[in-house]
């Protein structure tokens, strides 16, 4: 679906200055990009989606095959890949090649740095409406911002010369139900760098969990077991990361699933029991390969019943290590998949 030569450029955008999955994952495509004889160029964009000019680039990854474009020249020949955040961004480049990443569907609703039409937020549930709506409100009253002119709707995207690609299943349910008729697979992997061989010396009964997702109901199982030691990840490095999940048993995820989330992941190839919801691409056995008895419906799921099933893979880490073997098969293959999708995509032979 894209044309691309040797005289071709592929830029790719990312936020400025943060380290988190999907910033990574800008980096990887670029890296993979340039390892295979084709010029890309990350573009670190500020929250608003407008190109920062002296740019630098994460020591965490530095380590890719990067070039750094403080331009994008809108030619045909050229690709420009934007993703959930800055989609707006695509009516200023009216030549070049456009891919529409799909890196998470719920943060294309809750993003800052656009608005779409009122009548693609009334489809949303109340709560998520309001608070999208307040936001509208706030903007126009006290900072003069007419959030209300020079929105898109899905119905625009999915009408756009895009090529529109997905990181997750859940992603790709979301562009068919609402008819996006141009869409491939472009997932990601994870950086194995620090994976451990050893998933059973130095085990401790810890359960560890990001605050920044699902804390308020995360927090009542804590508040119902404080036998147990739980472990925020968060103000971590990653070595420091990597040494939490090398010596626990369980990690836990009861917050959202916008796409196919790392930390699981990442917890899981260093031996982690893995726990989740039923929210989002955690729904989809083919983005999160975990046994579904290790999926909570947190809406009937008795607070007694989910504490119960922690204090037996706590007790019996070593009987349940091995239903987890096929997600870290799967997380293995992840590279691979990912680089012949980005041969596909770009035709490279």
């Amino acid at each position: 679906m894209l044309t691309v030569s040797s005289s071709s450029k592929v830029y790719v955008c990312c936020f400025n200055g943060l380290i988190t999955g999907g910033v990574e994952l800008a980096h990887q495509l670029v890296s993979i990009l340039n390892e295979n004889d084709i010029h890309a160029s990350i573009v670190y964009v500020d929250d608003k989606g407008s190109i920062c000019d002296h740019p630098k680039v994460p020591e965490e990854y530095s380590h890719y095959n990067l070039n750094v474009a403080t331009l994008i020249e809108d030619d045909p020949q050229n690709v420009l890949v934007l993703f959930e955040a800055i989609f707006h961004k695509y009516r200023e480049y009216t030549h070049c090649q456009l891919i529409f990443w799909w890196l998470s569907v719920d943060n294309f609703y809750t993003c800052s740095s656009h608005f779409l039409s009122l009548s693609d937020y009334l489809k949303l549930g109340f709560r998520e409406w309001f608070y999208q709506f307040s936001k509208r409100i706030y903007r126009l009253a006290f900072q003069q911002r007419n959030t209300f002119r020079d929105n898109f709707t899905i119905k625009e995207l999915s009408e756009s010369r895009a090529l529109n690609c997905y990181q997750s299943i859940y992603a790709q349910h979301f562009l068919l139900n609402h008819h996006f008729p141009k869409t491939l697979p472009l997932s990601d992997y994870i950086n194995t760098e620090f994976i451990t061989d050893d998933f059973s010396s130095g085990r401790e009964d810890k359960i560890l969990f990001n605050p920044k997702k699902g804390y308020a109901f995360t927090n009542k199982i804590r508040k119902a077991t404080p036998h147990l030691k739980w472990v925020k990840l968060e103000g971590m490095t990653r070595h420091q990361l990597q040494e939490q999940f090398q010596t626990s048993k369980l990690y836990v995820d009861f917050g959202n699933h916008p796409g196919k989330d790392r930390i699981p992941r990442e917890a899981a190839i260093n031996g982690c029991c893995i726990m989740t919801n039923q929210r989002g691409s955690a729904k989809n056995f083919e983005d999160v390969s975990v046994p579904v008895r290790f999926k909570i419906n947190d809406k009937k799921t008795t607070k007694e019943e989910i504490i119960a099933l922690i204090e037996e893979v706590l007790k019996n880490y070593e009987a349940y290590k091995p239903e987890f073997d096929f997600y870290r098969k799967r997380i293995l293959e992840e590279k691979k998949i990912f680089e012949m999708q980005v041969k596909a995509i770009f035709g490279i032979g």
